[in-house]
């Protein structure tokens, strides 16, 4: 127990310091939670007024405490430029810009965002953790939010996601959150469409091969194709990225010229933009390469996202906890200055 309050209060250590200004405020005093609990998990929330303070407050009762507000990219734009990547110094993916980092850094367990086009699972893509959204996530008091609208032209609500670098965390978060997700998956294999290129990730599962080159056009050549590819099967499987390593994936600049519209491109986001546009649940977990992931997508309900849980559980993710050093120890923030040690 003495170990895990150490570690709890060196989080919050790091979020005072704010190395990469990705916070907006701390709640130190949660570490108080480990008088009563055993296990206290820290959560980071994008600082959005879509976000109900009550789903929050929920958490506590399952062990997840809010830590951090954290900043998120001006008006939801898809590249961050007040904040850099910690890996690459490159802008940040946002718009749950901050939330990726947060975690990135080991401020908090768990981060919690908003999607609307990308801006849960792109920005965990970037810094190679794994992301969740779901419409089912607080779905109700979500669709309660009012209608956005895409540079691209197209209407959406945004939905709840989450991301984390524990796949088992964020299935006990979705459990706490959407409790028709038990444990149970269906009787046979998990029925998944993916370009053939990507199968060699996938096991027990029967696989069919279709052309996703698609991917990387318009949103609205997307949103044409996405829903009948997941009528047909259980789980659709999307490799993608590097994210925002080789371009820049934002349509503020994209829709300038031609010019720009290669460089948005080059950010390599494929149908991780219309998932939640397209009313889809989606999760996807990082690869050996770096802001790549492999991106699994279903309809949004109980039993297809079942299969797409058990399908990610069964998916060998990458350990970068050598990276720890330079990310998540306070000794990196507070080092011992000249004639101290």
């Amino acid at each position: 127990m003495n170990e895990q309050i150490i570690q709890a209060a060196q989080k919050t250590f790091i979020a005072l310091k704010d190395p990469y200004g990705s916070v907006e405020k701390v709640y130190p005093n949660i570490i108080d939670a480990y008088r009563t609990e055993d296990s206290v998990h820290y959560v980071g929330v994008k600082n959005c007024g879509a976000i109900s303070p009550a789903f929050i407050r929920g958490l506590r009762q399952k062990g997840f405490y809010l830590h951090t507000l954290d900043k998120a990219s001006i008006a939801g734009r898809a590249v961050d430029l007040a904040l850099k990547n910690p890996y690459t110094g490159l802008p940040m993916t946002g718009s749950s810009s901050g939330t990726a980092i947060n975690v990135l850094l080991g401020i908090n367990d768990i981060g919690i965002g908003t999607d609307g086009g990308g801006s849960v699972l792109a920005p965990a893509m970037a810094v190679n953790l794994i992301g969740f959204m779901s419409p089912l996530l607080d779905g109700a008091r979500m669709q309660q939010q009012g209608q956005r609208v895409s540079t691209d032209g197209i209407s959406f609500h945004a939905s709840l996601g989450c991301m984390s670098k524990r796949l088992e965390l964020i299935q006990q978060f979705l459990t706490a959150s959407i409790p028709e997700l038990d444990t149970e998956t269906a009787d046979r294999k998990t029925q998944v469409i993916c370009h053939e290129s990507d199968a060699h990730t996938l096991t027990a599962c029967d696989v069919q091969y279709t052309d996703l080159s698609f991917r990387s056009g318009a949103r609205d050549v997307l949103l044409q194709q996405l829903p009948h590819l997941l009528r047909d099967c259980d789980v659709l499987v999307s490799k993608e990225g590097p994210i925002d390593l080789e371009g820049f994936g934002d349509s503020v600049l994209g829709h300038h010229d031609a010019r720009t519209q290669v460089l948005q491109a080059r950010g390599n986001k494929g149908l991780i933009r219309v998932v939640n546009m397209a009313g889809a649940t989606a999760i996807t977990l990082p690869t050996e390469e770096f802001a790549t992931g492999a991106v699994l997508i279903c309809e949004s309900t109980v039993p297809k996202i079942r299969h797409l849980l058990a399908l990610a559980s069964r998916m060998v993710l990458p350990s970068r906890t050598q990276f720890d050093r330079y990310f998540c120890s306070s000794e990196a923030y507070y080092p011992l200055g000249f004639g101290e040690a």
